[in-house]
């Protein structure tokens, strides 16, 4: 016969594997997402991978040559910035289920995570911790 605690143990293993293969498919999700965006006058198109990197980048048309060098270097910035915003709600989207609540993930990607406010807010809920 079994004891309460090693039910617990057991139901507590299975959530643990169960969350394990949800967040298995969302990396699975994460690595095929890609994003591309295009300019308006069609010229430039970029498309990046899950992490923002550039994987391919097409200038068609003639349009582009006659662009002056920081034009057309503009352009091109402005265009894989738009699919790597485009590549960053998509992945925000996949791992949203699996990030703590009150997590701003744009925020962590722009600033990296705020040390200071994580560790005040542990003080904060130190008493729930204590019996």
């Amino acid at each position: 016969m079994f004891s309460p605690l090693h039910d617990q143990i057991d139901e507590a293993m299975r959530e643990m594997r169960a969350k394990q293969e949800e967040l298995a498919g969302a990396f699975d999700k994460l690595r095929e997402v890609t994003a591309t965006a295009t300019s308006k006058d069609r010229a430039i198109q970029a498309t990046v991978d899950s992490q923002g990197k550039l994987t391919e980048l097409a200038l068609t048309g003639k349009r582009w040559r006659d662009m002056a060098p920081k034009e057309l270097g503009a352009k091109i910035v402005e265009v894989v910035t738009e699919a790597q915003d485009q590549a960053a709600a998509a992945t925000g989207a996949a791992m949203a289920g699996f990030l703590p609540d009150g997590l701003d993930l744009d925020r962590l990607r722009e600033s990296g995570p705020d040390l200071e406010a994580m560790f005040d807010d542990a003080l904060k809920d130190e008493g729930t911790w204590r019996r």
